[in-house]
């Protein structure tokens, strides 16, 4: 795993957040400090390099007190950018193939809550289940149950939650395809009657403005004009989100 133990400056991250307090804050970050961020979805999260970009774009921030948790480090190849090798932690907890169904009924997550200990997580997963035409009361009745593992594993989790990039009905049938759009509508609903202050979720919208024909592979996976939109669309929410947890961490504040 990639763990940093000072953020770049106490400049750097006080110019991402507003402070009101008189007294300066002591910015210093030790392995105490360090927000861990929990990847977590199916192959979507496991085998593209949204997540490199995203954690390029922190570090570049100076949002350096970060570590990227999972059980395990993909993809293996590693990722470029514009033919150029980007460093950056693989940690995460995709799973190719994975359904949000199956990881309910399966009760998959709690033990990798309990080996990675995160403080936040980044959440794409649904795809597949879209595929297998689960319903969406099925889906949601899933995400309920996962957001409550997450809550009992750490009653302050914060939760990214994406709505899902489309996928071309050309490939997959215009009921796929449907089934995405109608899990993006119920997932707003659903973050709404679902967030706490002690616990926020944050949704990203990762589906306007995405284009199956030009950002995927085959219609499905991005490429890397794909995972340069998630990462760009995902960044302004987990920075604050970071900044956030990094400032209560620092100070001792719960939520």
């Amino acid at each position: 795993m990639v763990r940093s133990t000072v953020l770049s400056s106490a400049l750097g991250l006080l110019s991402l957040v507003s402070v009101g307090a008189a007294a300066p804050l002591d910015t210093r970050v030790d392995a105490a400090n360090t927000v861990k961020v929990m990847p977590f979805g199916a192959s979507i999260v496991e085998i593209t390099c949204w997540r490199a970009y995203l954690w390029k774009k922190l570090q570049d921030s100076g949002i350096t007190n970060i570590d990227f948790v999972g059980s395990h480090g993909t993809p293996a190849a590693g990722c470029t950018l514009n033919g150029q090798s980007v460093n950056f932690d693989k940690d995460n907890e995709g799973h190719s193939g994975a359904k949000v169904t199956d990881y309910a009924n399966n009760n998959s997550l709690p033990p990798w809550l309990s080996a990675a200990k995160p403080d936040m997580i980044i959440m794409h997963v649904g795809t597949n289940d879209a595929s297998a035409n689960i319903s969406t009361a099925k889906v949601f009745s899933a995400y309920d149950k996962l957001i409550g593992q997450m809550r009992a594993a750490n009653p302050r989790t914060t939760l990214i939650a994406s709505k899902l990039i489309p996928i071309d009905p050309n490939l997959f049938g215009q009921s796929v395809a449907d089934k995405v759009k109608d899990y993006n509508y119920a997932m707003e609903g659903w973050v709404k009657r679902t967030t706490t202050a002690k616990s926020p979720i944050v949704l990203v919208d990762l589906n306007t403005g995405f284009d199956y024909k030009t950002m995927t592979r085959e219609g499905e996976h991005p490429n890397e004009k794909g995972d340069v939109f998630m990462a760009e669309k995902l960044f302004p929410a987990v920075k604050d989100q970071l900044v956030e947890l990094s400032v209560q961490k620092m100070m001792g504040e719960q939520r």
